[in-house]
């Protein structure tokens, strides 16, 4: 693309959401834009108040760039989160690597650039300028010998450049130049420690610590189990989901994102910077299923400390650290994504009851077991809790696994996940001779699977629906097989799917979450879903459809972000990505379906 002067004068276009790349470090997530400019930078962890924000509101969201006008082409270097990107001008070129040092320190976290001339003289301008808080919070900077160092707070950051920096309207700026065989150095340390100085870098070490960074990642990717013939998209579906992880807790965020939109120009903008247990069985199995023991292991142990500390019932939704997520809040003064307001900090879905989630949770102690990891089994009574909970309250509606803002009902999806909830429970209590009332959900298991076999089917019987008393399809009953409430080759499974992707595909096997005329509260139209659209892989596999999965497969791998990310939804009649990225659940579904397919060879 051709960079120019737009955003000196604060009129610069938003990037496109496909276009946007990840490098982080375990704690929290910068986001990067085609021309190599960062547009969304949460210091210290994932939820914490943004600091550079422009990808949310272009004249207010502050600068934290390295730039010279020119034609840029960015790419990953392979099997890593590190970018690189080449500058082409009229007067050289040269090439900038960039990335979060990894694995990082207890008490730093780097954000460092590396430039490297390859002809003539490249003329970079350095411009940092701070919005914290979304710009509600006034900082204080201060230059010496060691660079600029910038507090807010409680929170300092240091950074040091092979420049002078000095003052520039809001910010600061600094003036790079690299010759052909040159090389210049950035480096922005944050403290990770409330009001303790960044430790300073020597600029001269940069290149090394890139290199290290590098190593590390092709060294985790190398022990990755992957299907041979998709192994490019699901590594980079991998690093994705590694980027997502809070490592001091072993948490697994949404997205690294707030506030991108479902539909552009509307209301349908959510945080999705938190910890959802609702995507915890299709994680953690997507993890194992990539021989990630470690992180499998640290997110079930996080699961568990989050059931002690709290109990039953559960929240659908917790911080990194297993505490409650702030209340929802709109934030004032702010654009948004090309125009896309309310921008949210929180999310109100906190509150819901979704059924679903105490599934979800047995579904993960059971995993855990089968792989002969007992993280979660350990932990037994408060899986009884969960179990019993399931016993007493599967006859309830709920705002179903979509987060619903309309009325409650009863979800069949729901429905299935609570009876899976029991089944795991009764096979765990028979396998290791556990304390447990047996008898209560054996039957509480079969009269909610007779409920469901009566109600949660069309009026013919051909076909499963939505929710009681509606005959529409759901996307979420493409997992029905998958958690074994029936085989894959159930003709009500079959007709199900077929239905699915007759009413809710938007073209080539993009699927809506449900129909459009369903009112789920909120204004506007939503895209196609990544998720589902992967979760009708595993079903055409499982229906005994694999050169049908795998044609589907390779149509939705076109879909994906310039590279390879993969966003929450995405417009089929724009190509456009739309919502949080990058987005958890899709890179989850993308994996889950790879592995599927590998078995199905």
């Amino acid at each position: 693309m051709r960079i120019n002067q737009q955003l000196a004068a604060g009129k610069a276009e938003y990037p496109t959401i496909a276009s946007l790349a990840a490098i982080g470090d375990g704690r929290s997530m910068a986001l990067v834009g085609p021309d190599g400019n960062v547009e969304w930078f949460c210091p210290q962890r994932f939820d914490a108040t943004p600091m550079i924000w422009p990808l949310l509101d272009r004249q207010r969201g502050g600068r934290l760039q390295l730039s010279t006008p020119g034609d840029v082409k960015t790419h990953y270097l392979d099997d890593s989160a590190v970018l690189e990107f080449e500058v082409h001008s009229a007067s050289g070129s040269a090439r900038v690597t960039l990335c979060m040092e990894w694995p990082g320190s207890d008490d730093q976290q780097r954000l460092l650039w590396q430039v490297d001339g390859l002809a003539g003289r490249c003329e970079f301008t350095l411009q940092f300028e701070p919005r914290p808080d979304f710009g509600s919070v006034a900082g204080e900077a201060s230059i010496s010998a060691e660079g600029l160092t910038y507090s807010y707070m409680g929170q300092q950051l240091l950074l040091q450049a092979d420049c002078a920096l000095y003052p520039d309207g809001e910010g600061w700026k600094g003036a790079i130049s690299v010759d052909a065989g040159g090389r210049a150095g950035v480096s922005l340390s944050v403290s990770l420690e409330q009001d303790a100085p960044p430790v300073p870098v020597s600029i001269e070490s940069v290149p090394a610590r890139i290199e290290a960074t590098l190593v590390a990642w092709r060294d985790w990717c190398a022990a990755l189990e992957c299907p041979a013939a998709y192994r490019g998209a699901v590594v980079r579906s991998a690093i994705s989901l590694k980027l997502l992880i809070y490592a001091p807790s072993g948490a697994v965020v949404a997205a690294g994102t707030t506030s991108l939109p479902e539909h552009l120009g509307g209301e349908r903008n959510w945080d999705y910077r938190y910890t959802w247990f609702r995507d915890a069985g299709l994680t953690l199995g997507a993890l194992f299923g990539l021989g990630c023991r470690d992180e499998a292991h640290r997110w079930a142990q996080w699961m568990q400390r989050t059931i002690e500390q709290h109990g039953t019932p559960l929240a659908v939704l917790y911080d990194v650290n297993g505490a409650a997520p702030p209340p929802e809040r709109n934030i004032e003064g702010v654009d948004g994504y090309r125009g896309s307001r309310p921008v949210r900090v929180g999310n109100a879905a906190e509150g819901q009851f979704q059924l679903d989630v105490y599934g979800e949770l047995l579904e993960c102690v059971s995993i855990c077991d089968s792989m002969g990891d007992d993280a979660m089994r350990a932990h037994w009574p408060h899986m009884r809790a969960a179990a019993d909970f399931i016993a007493a309250h599967w006859q309830e509606p709920d705002q179903s696994i979509w987060e619903m803002r309309s009325a409650p009902r009863h979800y069949v999806h729901s429905k299935v996940m609570a009876w899976a909830g029991l089944q795991r429970a009764l096979w765990l209590k028979r396998r290791h001779d556990l304390d447990g009332d047996e008898e209560s959900w054996v039957n509480q298991a079969e009269a909610l699977r007779q409920l469901v076999l009566r109600r949660g089917v069309s009026a013919g019987g051909n076909n499963f629906v939505r929710a009681f008393d509606d005959d529409r399809l759901d996307a979420s009953l493409l997992l029905l097989a998958r958690v074994g409430f029936v085989e894959g080759g159930d003709e009500r499974f079959v007709n199900t799917v077929d239905m699915i992707r007759k009413q809710l595909d938007e073209g080539g096997g993009a699927l809506r979450r449900y129909p459009a005329e369903i009112s789920d509260g909120l204004e506007g139209r939503e895209g196609a879903f990544f998720i589902c659209s992967f979760w009708l892989v595993e079903a055409l596999v499982q229906t005994g459809r694999p050169r049908e999965a795998k044609e589907l497969f390779e149509q939705l791998l076109q879909r994906k972000g310039e590279h390879g990310l993969f966003a929450e939804e995405f417009d089929t009649r724009s190509g456009q990505h739309l919502g949080n990225v990058p987005q958890a659940f899709s890179h989850v579904g993308l994996i889950n379906a790879a592995l599927s397919l590998g078995s199905a060879d």
